[in-house]
């Protein structure tokens, strides 16, 4: 026999403040909603089709449910992993660093070469080249082609009087 959902009625209210806020991932709204079905007494295989998600998944937020909580049904537990290199103030860093001049004896700049000088002007301790590419990646940036470089001229800002340049 399958095990029943039975809420508490400060759960009750969490899932419904949740659900109305509309704040929250795709996810966990979907997850809220197979809980609320549960409890109103449909079985995992009903109310995943009702809410448009596998059995295996409605069975699994209800197995999290009793085992951890409300919390541990509706969001991700943290996943292990290393800790973000750039983040916040060294990603502005990085990208600031690839948007302005390549170092001298250079002509633009690679991966690689930014990889290194990040860890050379003290940005982060240690990095590799895949993690520099993905930040590249993220925020679009191509300092190796031609148009994707701000390049200072020599007449910028020397005008003639009518505008024009002089």
């Amino acid at each position: 026999m399958e095990r029943r959902v039975k809420l508490k009625r400060g759960e009750r209210k969490e899932l419904a403040a949740l659900l109305s806020r509309g704040r929250e991932s795709v996810r966990v709204i979907k997850r809220a909603m197979v809980l609320q079905s549960m409890d109103g007494g449909k079985s995992a295989g009903k109310a995943a089709e009702a809410v448009g998600v596998g059995k295996t998944t409605a069975q699994g937020i209800r197995d999290r449910y009793y085992k951890g909580g409300l919390k541990r049904a509706l969001w991700e537990a943290p996943r292990p992993g290393k800790e973000r290199v750039f983040k916040g103030r060294k990603e502005q860093q990085l990208v600031a660093m690839l948007c302005g001049p390549s170092p001298s004896g250079r002509a633009r700049w690679t991966v690689r070469l930014a990889a290194e000088e990040a860890v050379e002007r003290g940005i982060v301790a240690d990095v590799g080249r895949e993690t520099v590419r993905v930040v590249m990646n993220n925020h679009a940036l191509k300092p190796w082609r031609e148009k994707n470089v701000v390049r200072p001229r020599a007449d910028a800002g020397v005008r003639a009087e009518d505008g024009g340049r002089s």
